[in-house]
């Protein structure tokens, strides 16, 4: 997906969807899934780790972010490992609390847009993907409720991750989730203007339809911009 024509398709379709389904469509981009509905029943974790895949691919394991210190305003910058991030996507179901009587299973892209449709979109999500056992008394719940959170996180994965940082001005302990999925938005929009700049210079400069611009090999392509723009 990392050639002018894959990046434009990408983008095309990144564009048109909700951003909560976003991580379904890279799915569907990287081959994973036959389409966008089938995509959304698969978990959010696989999602993000598709996600991760396609940003490394892209551009390297380390990508260089900005964060704001919410308590003095400044700003950091913050160069991400990917690889840290990377992680075994949950699978099938975690078995927790006494006995194992609480069954968690791994929230899908579906869960997500169906609790952002609420008045409580984290405790809906949670509703949709714990299962208490018939009978379940506020004690059990208490007792259990820990390890649920921390089955819930696993199962969210890279979908869920987050960087803690110190701000070199304050001091403070800035906290900033990383939504992997929206990383990767944001570097293929980037992509794929470049991609749109070049394509509007070489139609200009030789008449030629995108189809037939994007379908040159990319070193050729490189060579007849650098004539379109004046440099050869």
């Amino acid at each position: 997906m990392t050639s002018a024509a894959g990046t434009l398709e990408l983008w095309d379709a990144l564009a048109a969807t909700p951003q909560a389904a976003r991580g379904a469509v890279v799915l569907v981009a990287r081959g994973l899934s036959a389409d966008l509905a089938s995509a959304c029943e698969r978990p959010l974790a696989e999602a993000s780790a598709a996600a991760l895949d396609e940003l490394r691919e892209r551009g390297g394991s380390t990508l260089d972010t900005v964060i704001a210190c919410p308590r003095c305003a400044a700003l950091m910058e913050v160069p991400l490992e990917l690889d840290l991030f990377a992680d075994d996507p949950f699978a099938g179901e975690s078995v927790v609390g006494d006995g194992g009587d609480v069954v968690v299973r791994a929230p899908t892209t579906t869960d997500l847009l169906e609790a952002l449709a609420t008045d409580d979109p984290a405790a809906t999500l949670r509703e949709r993907c714990v299962a208490w056992p018939t009978g379940a008394d506020d004690d059990l719940r208490a007792r259990a409720d820990h390890e649920v959170d921390a089955a819930v996180e696993r199962a969210v994965g890279a979908a869920g991750a987050t960087i803690r940082v110190e701000c070199p001005d304050c001091g403070a302990t800035v906290s900033a989730d990383v939504d992997v999925v929206r990383l990767l938005v944001d570097r293929v929009t980037e992509h794929a203007q470049t991609v749109l700049a070049e394509v509007a210079a070489l139609a200009r400069a030789y008449g030629w339809t995108e189809s037939e611009i994007l379908s040159i090999p990319e070193a050729r392509r490189r060579v007849y911009l650098a004539l379109a723009r004046g440099g050869g």
